[in-house]
């Protein structure tokens, strides 16, 4: 299978096998390769909990429309964005400290960030977080996929009573439910509509 035939294979799935398991190991390791996702002044705003216990997953399910794939997935990955990682201060030092940025160039820097801000206050906002988690969330379901695990995409998900259920803080906004597992029914063939009714290409 060719590269490209692996990323138009990918297909959301709505039926798990419950008896399938993903360790911690496998886990930390699938989030570290999704993390090399793009996102705004690297602020890499996505904070991510797994949920991985049966009787958890039961009440997420109730909390998700009751839709079955979240209770039989192996595990259940939760995406929030933190607006805080849009702080200037916060880009600056995770530069200073990684060695991206020297100490002469803090002032260019701070001023190019206050420059993108101004152009899009947005991005510092929900919709930046859509933006970068879904950029990440992107990345994750290939990296999940190259690991052998299927997944679906959900937005119907009553993020406030989970952040409550799972003590989660309150100031991470839920972007995205992800239930992860091994399909016992394939998905859905894509149907997409043709390259001609959504490109304008200008010479």
């Amino acid at each position: 299978m060719s590269y490209l035939e692996f990323l138009d294979q990918r297909k959301s799935v709505r039926h798990f096998d419950p008896h399938v398991t993903i360790s911690d190991t496998t886990i930390q390791n699938i989030l570290q390769h999704a993390a090399n996702a793009p996102s705004n002044n690297n602020a890499q705003p996505w904070r991510v909990v797994v949920v991985k216990n049966p009787t958890k997953q039961q009440q997420l399910q109730k909390m998700s429309a009751n839709q079955a794939q979240v209770g039989t997935a192996a595990a259940v990955f939760l995406l929030f964005g933190d607006l805080k990682a849009y702080d200037t201060q916060t880009l600056i030092q995770f530069s200073l400290a990684h060695h991206l940025l020297s100490a002469d160039q803090v002032a260019t820097k701070k001023q190019r960030i206050k420059q993108y801000f101004a152009l899009h206050p947005e991005d510092k906002q929900t919709p930046g977080l859509r933006l970068d988690v879904g950029l990440f969330a992107m990345n994750l379901m290939h990296v999940l996929r190259s690991f052998g695990y299927d997944t679906t995409p959900m937005r119907g998900v009553d993020f406030q009573k989970i952040k409550t259920y799972l003590d989660i803080p309150n100031a991470w906004q839920g972007i995205l439910m992800l239930p992860v597992g091994i399909a016992t029914i394939p998905g859905h063939a894509h149907v997409r509509h043709d390259v001609t009714e959504f490109v304008r290409i200008i010479h």
